[in-house]
């Protein structure tokens, strides 16, 4: 399996993926280890092609089929597991070729050539994206046909469904377009992508941090005093999470069709019983805006996610939602430890930008991000006020974090509200921080805003735990 230590370096693989049966081609040229997995190497054939993850694959080698073998529901094509071969176990040399089939209903079929087998070189990161040229196809556009008339509506202003196709397409479709260092950075991020996050759902139990106190964490453990314990078992995130995990070890939920979620039958019953239960509606003007899944309500999808990340439960797209032994520890363990285990979760095994999910970021931070962060919070002393936007600022520059999206004049202004959603609100979630706000206003509408924050002296050993110190 991909976990199993190698003794010797790995070779590097140099492929060519290319759609089948499309003029002007579509391909892309990457780097991956030869020793990962063929599930991961799906993985990178996804950001790296530009597709979603939002239908079934599978791996043609020889007569051999390779993917889920829960897909092959009558066991009729023999799928072996993917997960249980590494790309240098099947595919042994050099100009090899194989297949690649993702949507079986659109029927996307990719050819894989193994254009060389290179000695790994130190300091290279890898998998990477050498090269490419044009734009991936949408989303169930329809196959190789489906996309012909697309790019034929959108092209053509005068054709009876330009505007729909457009609309459809978000605005705007450019067939040429790709961009390289934007998918090699993707691929960089690979392991902290929401693809991959969304997928461990059906293995949590192998993701996560161990729920056992080491050395650091026994220490901190021995240094709270009656009333840290007090504060953290009545900790309102730490309340919700021991409910939602006991409610889903005492009904039986099924995971959404398309994403795994919660249903929101199963969302209005557990809530009600939250520390804050969460609002499920709101008017707006003369209009009542109800939630239509999980996404809508972060409290529930913030804890959900940290469940899933950390191992504690497993299930899926139309499956089961069943705890792991993982996560019947977690609910017996001491309150202290689990909001160790929360925070710990959330710094190193949870994709940050599902709390700022905004498109002017990028798909993922700098891999960098979650750790230079660390250092700055433990740099601030304990109870001062810290002014908001110098922080963020430094943070920023320190990280070298961009804003992507094309209206740069607020590009600023977009990173702090992203720092604060991603930073500072979890930080208070905790009871690491405490939020210091102002007043704004714009016309006659008054509101509230951040202005400073301080990190709680509890908020300081739990930072320090997360470090190791």
């Amino acid at each position: 399996m991909e976990s199993e230590k190698q003794t010797e370096p790995s070779l590097i693989y140099q492929l060519k993926i290319s759609l089948d049966s499309l003029q002007p081609p579509i391909w892309r040229r990457i780097q991956v280890p030869g020793d990962i997995s063929l599930l991961k190497l799906h993985f990178i054939i996804q950001i790296a092609m530009g597709w979603t993850n939002s239908h079934l694959h599978e791996f043609i080698i020889g007569s051999q089929y390779f993917g889920s073998p829960e897909d092959d529901e009558w066991d009729s094509r023999g799928t072996q597991d993917e997960k249980e071969y590494r790309l240098e176990q099947v595919i042994p040399g050099k100009g090899i070729q194989f297949g690649y089939l993702y949507d079986f209903g659109d029927g996307w079929k990719h050819t894989l050539q193994v254009d060389d087998i290179l000695e790994r070189k130190d300091r290279l990161p890898h998998p990477a994206c050498l090269d490419g040229e044009r734009a991936c196809p949408p989303e169930d556009v329809g196959g190789i046909g489906g996309y012909a008339y697309f790019l034929e509506a959108i092209q053509d202003p005068n054709h009876p469904e330009h505007k729909d196709y457009l609309a459809w397409a978000g605005g705007d479709f450019d067939p040429e377009a790709f961009d390289r260092k934007r998918t090699d950075a993707q691929l960089r991020n690979l392991d902290r992508s929401e693809m991959v996050r969304i997928y461990f759902r059906d293995y949590s139990n192998e993701v996560g941090p161990e729920l056992k106190p080491y050395q650091t964490i026994s220490d901190w453990l021995g240094s709270l005093t009656e009333e840290d314990r007090s504060q953290l078992e009545e900790l309102p995130l730490r309340r919700d999470t021991v409910h939602l995990l006991s409610y889903l070890r005492d009904h039986r939920i099924t995971g959404t069709q398309s994403t795994g979620n919660l249903p929101l039958k199963a969302i209005r019953e557990v809530t009600t019983s939250f520390v804050h239960p969460p609002a499920l509606e709101r008017k707006i003007g003369e209009r009542i805006y109800k939630i239509r899944s999980e996404y809508d309500l972060w409290p529930v999808y913030f804890i959900h996610a940290l469940l899933e990340t950390g191992g504690l439960l497993q299930g899926g797209p139309a499956r089961r939602l069943r705890l792991t032994s993982k996560g019947e520890q977690f609910l017996v363990s001491e309150p202290p430890l689990q909001v160790w285990f929360l925070l710990e979760t959330w710094w190193y095994h949870t994709n940050w930008q599902i709390a700022a999910p905004f498109t002017g970021l990028g798909d993922n931070l700098p891999y960098y991000f979650v750790l230079t962060t660390l250092e700055h919070l433990l740099e601030l002393p304990v109870g001062t006020p810290i002014a908001y936007e110098v922080f963020a600022d430094r943070l920023i520059q320190a990280t070298s974090l961009k804003w992507h999206a094309s209206n740069l004049p607020k590009a600023r202004d977009s990173l702090h509200r992203s720092i604060e959603s991603a930073v500072i609100n979890i930080l208070c979630d905790f009871r690491a921080a405490e939020r210091i706000e102002k007043e704004a206003k714009i016309s006659s509408y008054s509101y509230k805003v951040l202005s400073a924050f301080k990190i709680t002296r509890l908020g300081r050993g739990l930072l320090q735990t997360v470090a190791g110190w």
